[in-house]
């Protein structure tokens, strides 16, 4: 599965506000953590916040943070949202772009299966599924975490 850098990097802004709770991040923060470009993350925010997955706040105690629960948000779901295109290659039917046996080739059954379960598998996972397993994150990406009360 190849995931385009828009689509990588929405996953990845989602765990880093996940991993940073009520704290948030700011754009700069996020950029330098991943070590992407704050033009295009400014672009994943944009769309993350119209998805309505994350809120923005401005002045001194602003930033951005995730908007819904974790637990709502399937991983499925989420790569429908950000690769709409995902799943339209000739094989799998969408394209008709010249395959003179699309429909007929057994292939194409094949993929389709696969894909599905492809979904299946991501449909069963939540954001909050990935934030319970990403044990470490939160110091590989230097978010300081209040301690436990």
């Amino acid at each position: 599965m190849r995931l385009s850098t828009h689509s990588d990097l929405s996953f990845r802004t989602l765990i880093f506000l996940g991993v940073a709770g009520e704290r948030g991040a700011t754009i700069p923060e996020i950029a330098a953590a991943f070590r992407a470009s704050e033009h295009h993350l400014r672009k994943v925010v944009l769309e993350l916040s119209r998805l309505n997955l994350i809120r923005s706040t401005r002045g001194r105690s602003g930033g951005l943070r995730l908007a819904v629960s974790p637990a709502e948000v399937t991983i499925g779901g989420l790569l429908r949202q950000f690769e709409p295109e995902f799943a339209k290659s000739q094989c799998l039917g969408a394209a008709q772009n010249g395959c003179v046996i699309l429909g007929l080739c057994g292939l194409q059954g094949v993929f389709n299966e696969s894909l599905g379960a492809l979904f299946a598998v991501l449909d069963r996972h939540t954001l909050e599924d990935v934030l319970k397993s990403s044990q470490g994150v939160a110091a590989r990406l230097g978010i300081e975490t209040p301690p436990l009360a």
